[in-house]
């Protein structure tokens, strides 16, 4: 009986030795690092962002985003880019049970400088005498340097208090910046894989 009562007194008090270091752990974990896996596979853009925690369920977003483009146009045709992003967001989670995780919206703000260069090309049948193939090749650069507002809406998964995974989907309209009509939009969509890490 002796022995029972000290092997369940070992456990409860390594139980809630461990359970205080997971709130200590939990509490001290006011940080975040991520990058955007979606925009580095499609558009080859990387991207850093960090993500600090506020009371309430509420953060501050700053991210830079490296050989940028605008949305995704012509992502499979970018020849050079020279395009760097800042984008501010402050997040909103709707959970009242997790920790800065679950559904969460955010307005943003987004400026960018730089200039992206496509291979564009068209292709043309010669019908004359001897026909024969000809496809032309230009590169067109256009500027992508703008300011835009916009807001977000996404969803994060937390992984042993430690990891994170996030789906996003964000809309920004442009209200400063040459934008080329002819190649662009004053609307830029993008979304989002983010993968992080909390410290």
């Amino acid at each position: 009986m002796k022995k029972t009562v000290i092997v369940l007194t070992l456990l409860l008090t390594s139980f809630f030795g461990l359970s205080q270091e997971d709130i200590e752990i939990e509490e001290s974990n006011k940080n975040e690092i991520s990058t955007n896996l979606l925009d580095l596979v499609v558009a080859g853009s990387f991207n850093v962002n960090y993500e600090r925690y506020l009371d309430k369920n509420q953060s501050l977003f700053i991210g830079a985003t490296f050989f940028d483009t605008f949305a995704y146009f012509d992502a499979g045709n970018i020849k050079n880019t020279n395009a760097v992003s800042l984008k501010a967001a402050y997040i909103i989670y709707f959970s009242k049970k997790k920790d800065h995780a679950g559904f969460f919206f955010y307005p943003q703000a987004r400026i960018r400088t730089g200039e992206v260069t496509i291979e564009d090309y068209y292709y043309y049948y010669d019908v004359s005498d001897t026909p024969s193939d000809y496809i032309y090749t230009n590169d067109t650069t256009y500027d992508v340097g703008s300011f835009s507002l916009g807001f977000g809406i996404g969803h994060k998964w937390v992984f042993n208090d430690k990891f994170t995974l996030g789906i996003n989907a964000e809309i920004g309209r442009v209200l400063a910046g040459e934008i080329n009509t002819d190649y662009l939009d004053y609307v830029e969509p993008r979304f989002g894989v983010n993968f992080g890490i909390r410290f």
